[in-house]
């Protein structure tokens, strides 16, 4: 039979009771949290980077040590600076894709001469 350690929290650590932390600030809601996670899901998908890279990036940008929670105070700074991240990816997928094309054209060669 195990039993608790004395003084270990029932908690995360830099979590307060019920979804607020240790500083008295409220913890992300549902709908933020999936918020940032539908435009990391797609930041990952057009990108190299993992899940856990972009949220350490959020927190870098946000000026967060690495083990501070995201607040609710939190969100309208991470959500800028992931629409920010998203639209730098989507400009360089898109341009990637350009000079795919063209790379592709290039072997065709030039057939303006044949008309």
């Amino acid at each position: 039979m195990t039993h608790p350690l004395a003084d270990m929290p029932d908690r995360p650590p830099g979590r307060g009771p019920s979804g607020t932390a240790a500083t008295g600030e409220p913890s992300l809601s549902m709908q933020q949290r999936t918020v940032l996670e539908r435009l990391i899901t797609r930041l990952v998908a057009l990108t190299s980077q993992q899940n856990a890279e972009v949220w350490a990036c959020v927190k870098h940008d946000l000026g967060l040590k690495g083990d501070s929670p995201l607040l609710a105070c939190h969100f309208s700074a991470a959500e800028a600076s992931l629409n920010q991240r998203l639209a730098a990816a989507q400009d360089n997928h898109h341009h990637r894709q350009t000079l795919a094309q063209l790379s592709d054209l290039l072997g065709q060669g030039n057939n303006l001469a044949a008309k």
